[in-house]
């Protein structure tokens, strides 16, 4: 019986494969050529000017440069590389997770400022809890945000986006519901990035009908980041994917230059977030209900059920936990009440759990028993460190090796950042990286920092953690994964934490007046203002990211 299910969920997908992606070049076609027509009226093409991003999720930065430094990426290298400037360390938005970063690229804004903090979240105001991963929830990102997206930036002109999530303002979001959904649940991610890809014979049909080329469009592709999760960052398929990726690419960006657009457009391609092994997993839900005794919400309740019966059930619990990219953990706890002493109850969900509350939080039948949180979590090896707000300026990030302060100071002109040393030596790793007068507790920018620790093992840590808690979505309490561990049991990679190995992606940008070298310390939250800026458009004030000064690009 089940062979025949499998067999006929099969041919249904063969059936609608061939109906609805029909003509998907194969895997291993002509290396020039996608069979794609983007041909233009001269005219048209005289005036075509927009940028197309392209999205590869999931790529580990030491991989892909490595590969791309051994002649395995060659059109990578071709039409990105010796075209344009090459960022092999961009730094992610903080947490490192798909849907965060899309809506921080999206709209230079971090998740802190944004509201998208995770792939899940739980917002306590109003006890919803967001699981994009969900099929019932996945579209709702676009209303979860209240930033304005490039799109919107954009709105006089047609913009797309292909399979790319976040899209509030788009002229088209093209989903690949059917065909690339059954590709995907069959564990096909290579031909799902080809389905996508071949997507773009719509935009060259719609542009050839208005003689028009579109302002920007958005390609996400899922393989690598698939392979990742399922096998690991070390297995050959991942390499696979990656180099799959770049021959699909090579053979779209062969028809854009065929039909004379490629000098006339802006190319990015970037990543939302690195990739660390993870074969060994702590279940960290399962430790705080059972290994510690809390009592933990396990249903998951969106706006689908009233918020009476949403209230009745969060009451009866006193801990909602949230994962994402299974490197990252966020638990939001209910102030316990204490009357001469002794635990009494919880306050209501409107009311946070301090450091000392955690500290002491008071679980078993009767509340008679304390738990040091933060202690128990740490001295767990998964656990690589953990971070809680003191106010809203002021973060303590706790390591086994020590706990530091960063401070946000906010002026006039601008906001300033300061470290201060609370136990340990050196708990960061930052000694020879960072001026001593940093450490010291002198006040330096954000983008100071992050020049400063970019080449570290936390990179860009200040002004992210600082700007990461001033949401209330994010828990009192969030842990970031060691190298080697993730916080569930499905996959064998992880992401979402605040090391390099997560935080760091490939970021190239190439067209016209884009020198050929190497940028430094830039960030992918830098995208939206950079293409309106190369777009000619005006940049908000206010935002996170700024254009990036091609000045500072280094000649290989």
């Amino acid at each position: 019986m089940k062979n025949r299910s499998r067999l006929a969920l099969l041919s249904l997908f063969v059936v609608l494969i061939s109906l609805t992606g029909c003509g998907v070049p194969s895997a291993h076609g002509p290396s020039d050529t996608y069979g794609l027509d983007f041909s233009l009226a001269p005219k048209a093409k005289e005036q075509a000017q927009g940028a197309i991003m392209f999205f590869v999720d999931g790529l580990n930065a030491e991989i892909f440069d490595e590969m791309l430094h051994n002649g395995e990426l060659p059109a990578i290298k071709k039409y990105f590389v010796d075209r344009g400037a090459y960022a092999p360390c961009a730094v992610a938005s903080l947490p490192s997770s798909t849907l965060a970063n899309q809506t921080s690229m999206m709209t230079g804004m971090f998740p802190g400022h944004h509201g998208v903090v995770g792939t899940e979240w739980f917002d306590r105001s109003n006890l919803l809890y967001r699981n994009y991963n969900t099929i019932a929830q996945k579209n709702t990102v676009d209303f979860d945000h209240n930033s304005t997206t490039i799109y919107e930036q954009l709105s006089d002109r047609t913009t797309w986006s292909l399979f790319f999530q976040v899209h509030r303002g788009a002229s088209q979001f093209i989903e690949n519901r059917i065909s690339g959904g059954v590709s995907y649940f069959f564990g096909m991610y290579e031909l799902t990035d080809r389905i996508t890809l071949y997507r773009l014979k719509l935009v060259a049909e719609a542009a050839q009908a208005r003689q028009e080329w579109p302002a920007f469009i958005s390609v996400y592709m899922l393989a690598p980041d698939f392979r990742a999760y399922r096998l690991g960052i070390e297995h050959p398929l991942y390499e696979d994917a990656i180099r799959h990726a770049d021959y699909q690419l090579g053979r779209v960006l062969g028809d854009l230059e065929s039909a004379g657009l490629l000098d006339r457009l802006h190319l990015v391609l970037l990543s939302d977030h690195g990739m660390h092994r993870a074969p060994v997993h702590f279940m960290v839900e399962n430790y705080l209900e059972k290994g510690l005794g809390l009592k933990l919400a396990r249903k998951k309740y969106y706006e689908k059920t009233r918020f009476n019966q949403r209230w009745q059930y969060y009451s009866k619990y006193n801990v909602v936990s949230m994962v994402c990219g299974d490197g990252f953990a966020s638990f939001y706890l209910r102030r316990p009440i204490r009357e001469n002493g002794k635990v009494v109850g919880f306050d209501s969900w409107l009311q946070s759990s301090t450091i000392e509350d955690m500290e002491n939080y008071p679980v078993g039948k009767n509340l008679d028993q304390t738990v040091n949180l933060p202690q128990k979590l740490l001295k767990h090896p998964a656990v690589d460190s953990l971070a809680f707000a003191l106010s809203p300026d002021v973060v303590r990030v706790r390591l086994r090796q020590g706990e530091v302060e960063i401070r946000a100071h906010r002026h006039p002109s601008g906001t300033t950042y300061s470290y201060h040393l609370i136990e340990g030596s050196d708990p960061l790793g930052w000694a020879g990286h960072v001026p001593p007068d940093a450490l010291a507790g002198n006040k330096y920018t954000g983008r100071e920092w992050l020049a400063m620790t970019n080449k570290t093992d936390y990179p860009d840590l200040p002004e992210q953690i600082v700007t990461l808690f001033q949401h209330h979505r994010v828990g009192e309490l969030v842990l970031f994964a060691a190298d080697g561990y993730d916080f569930r049991d499905n996959n064998v990679a992880a992401h979402g934490g605040t090391r390099a190995v997560d935080m760091h992606v490939p970021f190239i940008i190439a067209g016209e007046g884009i020198p050929h070298g190497r940028l430094e310390n830039i960030r992918t939250v830098d995208l939206k203002p950079t293409l309106l800026q190369l777009l000619g458009r005006e940049v908000p004030a206010g935002l996170d990211g700024r254009p990036i000064d091609f000045s500072t690009v280094e000649p290989y």
